[in-house]
């Protein structure tokens, strides 16, 4: 039987098998972060407040939990179990790009991380970054995810996060790769080239791929 006790606690379940909070949960799907806390469950005068349909649908889409699954875990939340899927680092680009999130190799450090899971993680070194703001239109927009692999070469074309020994991290599009150089391209609505010397920049990485 259907039930308000029965649905928050399958969204509890489906965001602790994803390695992530309720709040974590709803970061990941593009939601306000409050949308699933206890406090936003009781209505002011005490009646049960439910889950919105449009909240419920961007969850599974974040997750890649299938509407029957979901209903599974609505009617046992605490039996269902599904494979294990691969969990990778997943933070804010914005909040890591003015914090010490990384490691000089470009592996994330430090306590800002969450976890969100990637199937294609298993043998490769990968991190997930969620993009907020307009300033990488039209390629990405907000809510988008990004799949980054710092040890991934790079090629001509490639989308691609730079960090500068000397400045905060960017998404470029690499233009071309020289022995001195790497000359790449911003990207936004008014794309500038720019060049870096490879003894200026501290790591780079591919961004491998993109929730659009």
């Amino acid at each position: 039987m259907l039930s308000h006790e029965k649905v928050w606690a399958a969204i509890d379940a489906l965001a602790s098998h994803n390695g992530l909070s309720p709040s974590g949960l709803a970061r990941r799907a593009g939601l306000d972060p409050t949308t699933f806390n206890r406090s936003k469950r009781v209505a002011g005068d005490g009646r049960p407040r439910w889950p919105s349909t449009e909240s419920l649908a961007k969850i599974l889409e974040a997750t890649g939990e299938g509407l029957k699954s979901f209903a599974a875990r609505v009617e046992t939340p605490d039996r269902v179990t599904s494979p294990a899927l691969p969990k990778v680092p997943f933070a804010g680009l914005s909040d890591v790009t003015e914090q010490a999130a990384f490691d000089p190799t470009g592996q994330p450090q430090g306590t800002l991380w969450e976890t969100v899971t990637f199937p294609a993680a298993d043998n490769q070194s990968v991190f997930a970054l969620q993009v907020s703001g307009d300033n990488l239109l039209p390629l990405y927009r907000q809510g988008d995810v990004i799949i980054v692999a710092p040890s991934s070469a790079v090629s001509r074309g490639d989308r691609i996060i730079i960090k500068p020994s000397e400045d905060h991290l960017a998404v470029y599009t690499l233009l071309q790769r020289t022995p001195e150089r790497l000359n790449v391209q911003t990207i936004g609505d008014k794309p500038e080239k720019i060049a870096f010397e490879h003894s200026a920049i501290e790591w780079t990485a591919r961004i491998i791929w993109a929730s659009q």
